[in-house]
């Protein structure tokens, strides 16, 4: 359907009842143009094949729809229908009640990105004035109160597609004790076309408190902050479900067009909860819970250096794929005393930060200020001091873009798989144990620095398609002579700094080395070291470069499951150069041979065997004691029992 004149509908109109212009509806015109309606005291009915152009809102009893006509509003307007107070789809069939046709002027939405237009329509359009009421569908709004600061205990209820909640543009307003509850897909996800509620602009501040969203449609985000708004949502309750896509889309990754997960991250689902978009935007969410069935629950995109914040919220998945949070763009996604429950990924990062903490009182303070959150003395106190916990089936956070990662306080990151998976990025990673910060991988695996196994789109006639196929290298790594695997470059390289934890886990580099093209066509080396900083803290486990084979040679959308998951057999490095320095007292306990390319071992640190074995030393094939210093070169550790 044209969405310029969405209301256009092959139907054919019987409308029984009065004709009823209420005073709290705005008149658009004096009178119904070229209409084939004919009124009397009970009835007003639409001919066969004609066209009614709806100038003013209309209230009806009951509308009975049949095949043949259209509905229209006029030029730079749009018709919506709503029965009892909750938006209706116009389409055939017979509507009773109160039955209202609100005609509002459109609220034109520009993606440049994909050269689309959009004409949103909202139940609630809001400026720095208040509610703009010829922009909005107040016949979806039930029940509450209305100013042009706040809206308080409302009720929105719509069943059609596209049909958005709550926008916000300018000014700042308090959204307190709405429920909302929109079914049916919405149009995208980058523009907000369909969202429950959206704040966008830079002069823009949106307080959501107390509220309950609930969406269930593809790409039907129930929150969205865009383009330098300040979005803050309290004590709310959140939650998006998938929808089903229409047969004819073809999966893509295509700015505006993209309706569902790339499965090439590892992951399914066709609607993201929530989404912050455009520069410079800020969302934070506040004691909430926030649920997303598939695709993720907080996600960025098409942004930069946006700031998206969870202090004591759930983040959940409660479907069977999804990410807790994306950070793209030199975005911050900053998460304190909250839990990430997820079967995939806490955290995605492509260009983005990650800060996982508690919620003390000293991080409020902060938070407080400088996310502009307002939260008085009395909210400030009411927040239970919390850790951050991180649940992950798979794996906690995954790099497929350069990134950082601070893990402090009391954070705990339990792992079904990996808990730090770098594919073919350079990542930094900082993890303080001094307050009580805990990894544990049941698999046993902390840092899997790898090459990135996503096959990538395929163009096809302009449009990015998902259907790239990843196949298993079947040739040997060849040495790049131009790679230095004995030392590291942070702009290029896995930099992890660990600090007064104890850690049970394996550590593995299973890149390979070759090249790539960059976006300029210019030669990339894919060359990556890892380096592991281990300051005060003990860890048990292999730390070695390594070969990684995936479970199957050739992935497809059928199998995404089988990406990021490898097994590694340890071995000496080739272009995957592993540089460890264990310092302030740091004890490594190797559990098996261990291929390294460069080691420091400072005063008051050591490296030991388990209990019945025996750790040696060798330095490009000859043995060596080991003792304080530094080596480099072919560095082999490795353990043998001891027999009496």
């Amino acid at each position: 359907m044209n969405n310029k004149n969405r209301t256009k509908v092959l139907i054919a109109c019987a409308i029984v009842g009065s004709l009823i212009i209420p005073p709290s509806y705005p008149v658009l015109a004096e009178t119904i143009t070229q209409s084939p309606i004919e009124v009397n005291s009970l009835a007003a009915s639409l001919k066969v094949d004609s066209n009614w152009v709806v100038t003013r809102t209309t209230q009806l009893n009951q509308l009975t729809i049949a095949n043949g006509a259209t509905i229209t509003a006029p030029e730079g307007y749009d018709v919506t229908l709503t029965v009892n107070g909750i938006g209706k789809t116009i389409q055939p069939g017979t509507f009773k009640g109160n039955v209202v046709l609100s005609v509002t002027k459109q609220n034109v939405v520009q993606y440049a990105k994909a050269n689309l237009t959009h004409y949103f329509r909202q139940a609630l359009y809001i400026d720095a004035n208040g509610v703009i009421d010829d922009k909005s569908v107040t016949a979806a709004v039930v029940g509450g109160k209305m100013a042009n600061t706040s809206a308080d205990n409302i009720k929105i209820n719509s069943e059609e597609e596209n049909f958005n909640g709550i926008y916000v543009k300018g000014g700042t307003y308090a959204i307190n004790g709405a429920k909302m509850n929109l079914i049916g897909n919405g149009g995208n996800d980058f523009a907000g076309f369909g969202t429950g509620i959206m704040s966008t602009g830079r002069d823009t501040t949106l307080v959501v408190n107390g509220a309950d969203v609930h969406t269930h449609g593809a790409i039907r985000p129930a929150i969205i902050a865009a383009d330098g708004s300040n979005l803050i949502v309290k004590n709310s309750n959140i939650k998006a479900e998938d929808g089903i896509l229409s047969e004819d889309y073809k999966p893509n990754v295509q700015m505006g067009y993209m309706k569902a997960a790339p499965w090439m991250l590892g992951i399914s689902g066709n609607c993201r909860a929530t989404n912050v978009l455009g520069n410079n935007t800020t969302a934070t969410y506040i004691n909430s819970s926030i649920t997303s069935e598939g695709w993720g629950v907080l996600s960025t995109d098409d942004c930069n250096d946006i700031k998206l914040t969870a202090i004591n919220s759930d983040i959940t998945i409660n479907g069977k794929s999804g990410y807790g949070a994306y950070a793209i763009g030199n975005a911050v996604d900053c998460f304190y005393g909250s839990k990430i429950t997820v079967p995939d990924y806490g955290l995605i990062i492509t260009g983005g930060n990650g800060v996982f903490g508690s919620s003390n009182k000293t991080n409020l303070y902060t938070l407080n200020g400088n996310l502009k959150l307002n939260l008085t003395s009395d909210e400030l106190k009411s927040l239970k001091e919390k850790e951050t916990i991180v649940k992950s089936k798979r794996f906690g956070v995954m790099w497929h873009g350069n990134g950082s990662v601070d893990v402090k306080d009391g954070t705990v990151f339990d792992t079904g798989k990996t808990t730090f998976l770098v594919k073919g990025a350079s990542a930094s990673i900082n993890v303080d144990g001094s307050k009580g910060a805990k990894l544990k991988s049941r698999d046993g695996v902390i840092i899997q620095l790898m090459d990135n196994d996503d096959p990538g789109p395929v163009m096809t006639d302009g449009i990015m398609y998902n259907t790239g196929v990843y196949h298993e290298p079947t040739e040997a790594a060849t040495v790049d002579t131009t790679h230095d695997t004995t030392s590291f470059t942070k702009d290029t390289d896995t930099v992890a700094n660990f600090s007064n934890i104890n850690i049970a886990g394996n550590f593995y580099n299973s890149t390979r080395g070759g090249t790539s093209k960059d976006m300029m066509g210019n030669d990339i080396s894919l060359a990556k070291n890892l380096s592991l900083n281990f300051n005060n803290t003990k860890i048990t486990g292999v730390i070695s470069a390594s070969t990684a084979k995936h479970a199957i040679d050739t992935i497809t959308s059928e199998e995404y499951e089988e990406l990021g998951e490898v097994t590694n057999t340890p071995s000496v490095a080739v272009n995957n150069g592993v540089i460890v320095s264990l310092n302030n007292g740091s004890t490594w306990t190797v559990t098996g041979n261990s291929y390294l390319t460069g080691i420091t071992i400072t005063d008051s640190s050591k490296i030991m065997a388990p209990n019945g074995y025996k750790v040696t030393m060798k330095v490009d094939g000859v043995a060596t004691n080991i003792v304080v210093g530094t080596y480099k070169g072919k560095v082999e550790v490795g353990v043998t029992q001891i027999t009496n």
